[in-house]
């Protein structure tokens, strides 16, 4: 086949149809930013709609999926999140599909890593690639609004804040379940500046990013056989541990691990089978 020098070149039609297309993208993207105590974050944010708020990260990754899903001309379904980059692996990608579908529901499987394994060009990397993309976009609709205790280095669920002895009202008020813990960080805050008033707690919306390092960890050992596990899961901070007197203290901690960037979505492990047994 022979080009001519002009259909080398976009058209001008070409042209304005994608910045158009640009145009419509911000639109659809154009998040709104939200911040209040917990207090106002139960009357605006929970009371609307408390499943979504309540969501796992299985559900949150199943519920970004599904939006991805179309009608073929056959009346099936599938997923245009994978169809234009991943091309010769359906078996594998609906593989994939099925195990969040079934760790959103509650399953066993959410227990469980997703282990990809193949030879090398086989798409693994642009399966994960394209999973952290659609995070990341998913964020920035309504569907997708996260929420977080602000200033918190896990982007800690505000519902954690709910004390135990309450999370029974709580289901019968708003038909959620409220699973977890309050992380060190923020509960040694809530007691120091808040004198233990969780209702004063400062909580945002929150928006997944990968170069952000927020709800996307990203975890690849420079050499498998001196893997740093603090690279996972952070160290003491020395500078300051003389400023709290402990090194025990949560605020003496650095929060850097790939395991804490992810918290609330997706941690990317790559090539981890590789590194030494008592690492794993």
């Amino acid at each position: 086949m022979t080009l001519q020098g002009d259909d080398l070149h976009p058209r001008p039609s070409d042209q304005d149809s994608f910045i158009e297309s640009l145009s419509l993208f911000t639109q659809q993207h154009r998040a709104g930013y939200w911040s209040g105590p917990f207090s106002a974050f139960m009357h605006e944010v929970l009371a609307p709609a408390p499943e979504r708020v309540a969501r796992s990260s299985h559900q949150y990754i199943w519920d970004m999926i599904r939006t991805s899903f179309v009608n073929d001309a056959d009346g099936k379904d599938h997923c245009k999140l994978f169809e234009d980059e991943l091309f010769g692996i359906d078996e594998a990608i609906d593989r994939v599909i099925d195990y969040f579908k079934a760790a959103a529901a509650g399953s066993e499987v959410g227990r469980r890593l997703l282990l990809l394994l193949g030879p090398p060009s086989g798409g693994k990397s642009t399966l994960v690639i394209l999973l952290k993309r659609g995070l990341e976009e998913y964020s920035y609709t309504e569907e997708g609004a996260q929420y977080a205790i602000a200033g918190c280095p896990v982007h800690e669920s505000p519902l954690h804040l709910v004390p135990h002895s309450m999370r029974a009202s709580c289901r019968n008020t708003y038909g959620i379940d409220i699973a977890g813990e309050l992380c060190p960080h923020c509960r040694a805050r809530l007691e120091d500046q808040f004198s233990g008033d969780f209702m004063q707690m400062p909580v945002e919306r929150f928006f997944i990013s990968e170069a952000g390092r927020s709800g996307i960890g990203t975890y690849a050992p420079h050499d498998p056989t001196t893997a740093d596990l603090a690279d996972l899961v952070g160290s003491v901070d020395l500078s300051k541990v003389a400023e709290y007197g402990d090194e025990g203290d949560p605020r003496a901690w650095s929060w850097s691990g790939a395991v804490y960037a992810a918290s609330r979505g997706v941690l990317e492990m790559i090539e981890i089978l590789k590194v030494k047994r008592e690492f794993l």
